[in-house]
């Protein structure tokens, strides 16, 4: 994510900030957007998409740390920066605890301003990605599991069709489709417990290659 042009949400009570914050950010080369309260912030954030909030901690009915928590709880991970005064420190580094990127005290200038701005960005940047990275091995080791489970019915299920080809003998039929039968049954027990996974634990296979261990990540209800 670039460090210019960031369409931003400003999130403050008194016409005088959201002016001087507004100015600001269009001076740094940002796109700022201002609304008056937490509850125009939600709307507004359901509405468009911001590369990140700044936002003023006291605010009335809903302050910026109601605010915080509110989109953390419905896990919008926006980088959120507040801005604070000396006497609501302490609520400021509370909020630090509860997800805010960070913080800046008033009066704030425009060169604190654009150090913390680029700050905030650069860790969420990594943060996001540290979690793409993550999920991307999740997948993986998932698709490796799913593999490995389902190489071996597969197999057996491809083996017995042949068999099935070559054989005219109707006990023999019989006993071959039965081996269809079961081997179909156990991958749809895979399949059950790939949508049914609960946990992310992992197994070595093949070396150090690491996979999903099917067993484990699964519900306990589902096994069989």
């Amino acid at each position: 994510m670039p460090s210019a042009n960031l369409k931003i949400l400003v999130v403050d009570d008194s016409e005088t900030a959201r002016h001087y914050f507004c100015q600001m950010l269009r001076e740094l080369g940002h796109q700022p957007q201002a609304v008056t309260s937490a509850a125009e912030a939600l709307s507004q954030l359901r509405q468009e998409h911001f590369d990140m909030v700044l936002c003023d901690l006291v605010m009335p009915d809903m302050d910026g740390l109601g605010l915080l928590k509110l989109l953390r709880r419905q896990g919008v991970d926006l980088p959120f920066l507040l801005i604070t005064s000396y006497g609501s420190l302490s609520t400021a580094v509370e909020a630090v605890r509860s997800g805010a990127d960070d913080y800046i005290l008033r009066p704030v200038d425009s060169s604190l301003l654009a150090h913390r701005l680029q700050a905030v960005l650069e860790r969420s940047t990594a943060s996001q990605e540290r979690a793409r990275r993550h999920n991307l091995e999740g997948a993986l080791a998932t698709a490796g599991a799913a593999a490995h489970e389902m190489n071996q019915p597969l197999m057996a299920i491809m083996a017995s069709a042949e068999l099935m080809q070559l054989s005219d003998d109707p006990q023999r039929l019989r006993e071959l489709a039965d081996v269809v039968v079961e081997q179909a049954d156990r991958l749809g027990q895979v399949t059950r417990r790939l949508v049914k996974l609960v946990r992310f634990q992992t197994k070595t296979y093949v070396g150090d290659r690491v996979i999903l261990d099917l067993e484990a990540s699964s519900d306990p209800s589902e096994k069989s």
